[in-house]
């Protein structure tokens, strides 16, 4: 087969187009028709015919799972992250790399730090971090804080933090249910982080995880929360949130949102490791 000048000035085009749709979750892709004589004069029918159909099998998973996702999101469904599925799930899980198996770099872990902690980070404040796993975020809190309540789903979690931090009057640990934070005190919270954690935590979960960080912080308190804000995928076992709805529900327990954002340092040089996911500071009204 010739190659005219128009199929060479858009053979990267093509070439882009063949790796897009190289990804597993998509449908073959616009200009598909070129991409599939390419294939099969290089492969065979058959071949070409179990190509077809993953491609098209994708596309329909993804079709039913964002259904799936909208109507968790409509109902207060929970989807595959059930309050029980996390606790099992973070119980079981190897915690030997105490959760640094998620950071990037030593460089993007810094500025992480340096450019979202601490900035937000009210002086002498009493805080809280929602899901701590096995602290790896919460050896940064520690020594910039008056007091730290430690709450985790996970038993074994919990256990693992006390474990590497000890016990003092400046911290404490809680064993929550997933979405209720009993024996923190009203308007007692200068400071809540959470890290990693609202990824996998549904929904309507973390609406009520809300209405208790609305109840337990002081005027003038922060929040700085990790979620998903696309509505996740069931990849990795992402929550359905989105960044318009944390909003909302943030509104509706009486709070209001600072800001919403996904990158951060000189030229938004670093971001956050899965694209869709969003850090929303917010804060009690009043």
């Amino acid at each position: 087969m010739t190659m005219t000048d128009r199929d060479a000035r858009s053979a990267p085009e093509l070439a882009r187009t063949a790796v897009a749709g190289d990804s597993g979750r998509e449908a073959l892709p616009a200009g598909a028709v070129r991409v599939l004589r390419d294939r099969l004069k290089a492969n065979d029918p058959v071949w070409l015919g179990y190509h077809v159909l993953d491609r098209a099998a994708a596309k329909v998973s993804q079709f039913f799972d964002g259904r799936a996702r909208a109507r968790e999101r409509a109902r207060d469904l929970p989807g595959v992250n059930t309050r029980e599925y996390n606790r099992l799930l973070w119980t079981a899980y190897d915690w030997s790399h105490d959760g640094e198996e998620w950071t990037p770099s030593v460089e993007w872990r810094e500025s992480v730090v340096a450019e979202v902690l601490a900035p937000l980070l009210p002086s002498d404040a009493h805080a809280l971090e929602i899901g701590p796993g096995a602290g790896r975020w919460t050896r940064e809190l520690l020594p910039r804080v008056r007091s730290l309540s430690l709450a985790d789903i996970s038993e074994r979690a919990i256990e693992l933090c006390q474990e590497r931090f000890g016990r003092g009057e400046n911290l404490s640990y809680l064993v929550t249910d997933g979405n209720t934070l009993p024996g923190i005190a009203d308007g007692s919270i200068d400071f809540v982080w959470s890290f990693d954690v609202f990824l996998h935590i549904a929904p309507v979960d973390q609406k009520g995880y809300l209405r208790e960080l609305a109840r337990v912080m002081r005027p003038g308190a922060v929040a700085v929360v990790h979620h998903p804000g696309d509505g996740g995928s069931a990849e990795g076992w992402r929550s359905a949130m989105t960044a318009e709805l944390f909003a909302e529900l943030v509104t509706e327990s009486g709070m209001r949102v600072h800001r919403q954002f996904a990158r951060w340092g000189e030229g938004n040089r670093f971001s956050l490791p899965n694209p869709g996911d969003v850090i929303t500071v917010f804060g009690p009204s009043r």
